[in-house]
């Protein structure tokens, strides 16, 4: 008798699989209103917030109704529970990433913040201590390091020779490592 009545049980879900395929109005509410209170008490395990979960059970519900006629489950209560258990595991993962995010942001921020003061102060000490070294020195180093220029090119803008050039970017940045020996290893990122 009781193989007879879960028999008949499971023919009437399918029964109703059946009728929610074909548009049966009446069928979803059926389903709606069997499996609702379940579904919302099982999203807010997962969620801890019951108006959330209301949500997320409404979305699988609105779903199962868009998409009745592609339903391959033998189980509507098992569509709709993976539904639902999917979206909360899909939700939370997207909270902790956001949290994540939003605090690797707020790091950056404070500490690019931090870095933007740092680097104008660098880079205000680095244009005083280049303006600071004597005039062909300094045209020889701003046309290597801020034009690009390599050695035989300043060599040959300038008509020196190319040891004069190579030995003119040595002296400038001992004179600058010397100058801005406090910040070398941000100097050192610079250059």
């Amino acid at each position: 008798m009781t193989k007879s009545l879960h028999t008949n049980s499971f023919a009437g879900a399918d029964l109703l699989l059946e009728r929610l395929k074909a548009g049966d109005r009446n069928a979803f509410t059926l389903l709606f209103e069997y499996y609702y209170t379940g579904l919302v008490v099982f999203a807010d395990r997962y969620l801890h917030d019951t108006e959330l979960a209301e949500d997320i059970v409404q979305s699988a519900f609105v779903r199962l109704w868009e998409n009745r006629q592609a339903i391959k489950s033998p189980s509507v209560r098992y569509y709709l529970a993976s539904a639902v258990k999917n979206s909360c595991i899909d939700l939370i993962r997207k909270n902790e990433t956001q949290k994540k995010y939003a605090q690797r942001q707020t790091f950056q921020e404070t500490d690019h913040g931090n870095d933007f003061w740092a680097e104008s102060e660098l880079q205000q000490l680095i244009e005083t201590a280049i303006g600071n070294l004597p005039q062909r020195c300094r045209e020889i180093f701003i046309l290597s390091r801020y034009d690009g220029m390599k050695s035989h090119e300043i060599a040959q803008k300038l008509q020196l020779s190319q040891r004069t050039v190579e030995t003119q970017i040595t002296n400038a940045l001992k004179i600058l490592r010397k100058e801005l020996k406090d910040y070398l290893f941000q100097l050192f990122l610079t250059f």
